[in-house]
């Protein structure tokens, strides 16, 4: 028997009194800790996945329950995937946006994932600002993470070539990376390259960069913060 069928039962069969603020508040920051393990690929408790099945994280529609009964909860979290919410999407309506929500809210948490989490995320923050995107595989990336296309009606579609590093704030992107990222651009005849990184650049990385300011962009922790931060709002 499913977890999801479970609680169903334990609704049915008790009505609970209203929930106390204090409950409530720590039913959100059950859910938020749910939000964090599923897109870490870690496995959530009873608790917070009834947290989670309250929260506005989830809807699931009762004339649509018992689509999702056979799935076993395990589904909700070992899918190595971030596209989980469209793996799911019975299961899931937004689950994409409270992701980028949450790390809106602790951005220093981008620090913890593994570098393919945080391609993912990177990605994640593209795809729902209007670009069409796609993740390269993990091994012989050719110097390029995403490939990410947006469409514009005026001046026709543009590529742009992202390469993402998660490196901690004190270790600097050097101009290697950025002088490895221009030939790229040039190799595929893309629109943009983008680097974006959790630290900084050298003083070296951004003259290079300067010189190509059309060519290539550079995005550091600022600039991601900023980004996460409007889907916090």
């Amino acid at each position: 028997m499913t977890k999801v069928r479970k609680h169903k039962q334990r609704q049915q069969k008790v009505r609970k009194p209203p929930l106390t603020v204090q409950q409530i508040f720590d039913r959100i920051e059950r859910a938020d800790d749910a939000i964090k393990k599923l897109f870490l690929d870690e496995p959530i408790t009873d608790e917070e996945l009834d947290a989670l099945l309250h929260s506005e994280y989830m809807r699931i529609p009762e004339d649509r329950l018992g689509m999702v009964e056979g799935y076993q909860a395990s589904m909700l979290y070992q899918q190595s995937k971030f596209g989980l919410a469209v793996a799911v999407p019975i299961l899931f309506t937004n689950i994409e946006l409270e992701v980028l929500a949450y790390f809106g809210r602790h951005p220093e948490l981008m620090y913890s994932l593994p570098p393919r989490k945080f391609e993912e995320l990177v990605a994640t923050i593209f795809r729902n600002n209007g670009f069409d995107v796609e993740l390269t595989p993990e091994t012989r990336d050719g110097g390029v993470d995403i490939f990410a296309v947006q469409k514009n009606g005026f001046g026709g579609s543009t590529l742009h070539l992202i390469e993402c590093k998660r490196y901690s704030p004190e270790n600097k992107v050097g101009i290697g990376i950025v002088q490895r990222m221009l030939g790229v651009v040039e190799q595929h005849r893309a629109t943009q390259g983008l680097i974006i990184t959790t630290s900084s650049f050298s003083r070296e990385a951004e003259a290079c960069a300067e010189n190509s300011r059309y060519r290539l962009g550079l995005n550091t922790y600022s600039d991601l913060s900023r980004w996460l931060a409007t889907f916090a709002k």
